[in-house]
């Protein structure tokens, strides 16, 4: 930039803000408005300016104007007026930087990857761990039950299976039998049978395996492509105070 042109924007800056103020003379006044005519460069300089001055309206910046105004004011006249330009220059930096940082955000969170069916089951599921907790009046049904979850322990989900059927076929409300089953059933991606035997254990009600049935349940409409039923259940579970509440409100986020 030449000298001669740097003075003209000096001069303009100072009209400018002279001229948002109300400062100017009728005369200065009438001599401003026909240049605005004839003068593009001004035109642009006045726009910007008067961006400048609308940012700083937003009431989500007035605290730091506030802070900003508070600072030691020269009494050279020129210094103070250049000084409230790069003020109003740095609260609508501020502003732009706040919209900006609340567009990625935003940006983010509508962006958020929805996961597929497969991928929240993949992400989230995990075989249930071998817990014994209750012992039948029947000798047979608590040893075929030992050892089917021997097979279950080692992964050998289809043996495991034929054992939990033998103990069903005797007593088809067993709770163990019916759980360790759904999982089973999982494991081998039979997610129709798995859903019936956590079904047929929430409907006992009072037992210690609701909470996760509850929670498998709802893979098992996930693998079912029966989202919206997934979504019910994930739903029951986050509104309870079930060990798997965070992880139900997570997967409900992926899904939505």
């Amino acid at each position: 930039m030449n000298l001669k042109k740097y003075m003209m924007n000096e001069m303009n800056f100072d009209r400018i803000e002279d001229f948002l103020d109300g400062d100017l003379t009728e005369s200065q006044l009438k001599e401003f408005e026909k240049e605005l005519l004839e003068d593009s460069d001004l035109q642009m300089e006045l726009d910007l300016h008067m961006e400048v001055n609308e940012a700083i309206m937003e009431q989500d910046v007035m605290d730091l104007r506030n802070k900003l105004e508070a600072i030691e004011i020269p009494s050279n006249p020129t210094q103070k007026r250049k000084l409230k330009f790069l003020t109003k220059w740095n609260i609508a930096a501020a502003s732009l930087a706040f919209v900006i940082g609340l567009g990625s955000l935003m940006y983010i969170m509508n962006n958020q990857s929805t996961y597929s069916n497969d991928k929240v089951f993949s992400n989230y599921y995990k075989p249930y761990n071998v817990v014994i907790n209750t012992r039948s009046s029947d000798i047979m049904i608590d040893n075929l039950l030992v050892t089917a979850l021997k097979s279950y322990e080692t992964k050998d989900y289809r043996t495991a299976l034929t054992l939990f059927k033998k103990i069903l076929d005797k007593d088809s409300t067993n709770i163990t039998g019916n759980f360790y089953s759904g999982i089973s059933n999982i494991e081998i991606n039979e997610y129709s049978k798995a859903n019936k035997n956590f079904t047929r254990v929430l409907k006992h009600k009072n037992n210690l395996f609701i909470e996760q049935s509850e929670w498998y349940l709802g893979f098992c409409y996930l693998m079912t492509n029966e989202k919206e039923k997934a979504l019910k259940q994930f739903y029951v579970i986050a509104q309870g105070n079930s060990f798997y509440k965070t992880k139900a409100l997570e997967i409900i986020n992926r899904l939505e």
